[in-house]
């Protein structure tokens, strides 16, 4: 929501991508103010607005209109690096795998890009012990498994692509892929680099370790 200062550049690298033309770009909003939807309107196949806030329901939105049999997710804030696509579908070339992530790194030039980098060899690791934690800012599942698991939670508030992670990868693998490069916005966390690094480890512990999640139902009470 409210995106016009980064849609257009990741909208842009979509439209860019070298080695893989087949694709639709779907565009779900947040009902925003701004001109992030005119836009949208210059790049997107299909365009949702939602007056929902959460991104478990926007992706799900999206995904429910999408033609293909891959399901590829990116954030606004997210520029896809050229071969980002080709990547994605490289990997499903093997039938065993049902979700991957790959490498983010900082759209804007930033003090510690080692933070990151220990942020991606922690994913590795992760996923290579079979329990992953995928960027919700670039990632992506075969359709078919995507469904069979009911998609992005709902409920979540927070977590929403920590627990597709981990669902997904009960019926088949879930992959890390060094090729699926993609920079993201550390516009958030450029006051305090070390602090936002903290709040991605705490985020895991509290999610894997301690099964603390905030969902909807805590934070707004539901009329039935």
């Amino acid at each position: 929501m409210n995106e016009e200062d980064y849609l257009e550049r990741c909208l842009i690298s979509l439209k860019n991508q070298e080695g893989y033309d087949n694709f639709e770009i779907i565009v779900v909003d947040g009902g925003s103010s701004d001109d992030t939807v005119k836009i949208a309107k210059k790049y997107a196949n299909k365009i949702i607005i939602s007056q929902e806030k959460s991104p478990s329901i926007q992706r799900n939105l999206g995904a429910k209109i999408a033609m293909g049999d891959i399901l590829a997710f990116i954030d606004a804030d997210t520029v896809a690096s050229k071969f980002w696509l080709k990547g994605i579908v490289k990997t499903f070339q093997d039938q065993s795998i049902t979700g991957v992530t790959g490498p983010l790194l900082p759209l804007e030039k930033i003090k510690r890009l080692y933070l990151y980098n220990l942020a991606n060899t922690l994913q590795k690791i992760l996923v290579k012990i079979h329990y992953p934690v995928f960027w919700g800012a670039s990632c992506a599942f075969r359709t078919n498994a995507f469904w069979k698991i009911e998609g992005f939670d709902e409920k979540l508030l927070t977590s929403e692509d920590h627990d597709i992670s981990l669902r997904i990868k009960k019926i088949g693998k879930a992959v890390f892929n060094d090729n699926i490069l993609a920079f993201t916005s550390h516009r958030r966390f450029l006051e305090s680099e070390r602090s936002a690094f903290s709040l991605y480890m705490k985020d895991i512990v509290e999610y894997f370790f301690l099964r603390k999640i905030r969902t909807f139902s805590m934070r707004f009470k539901i009329k039935k």
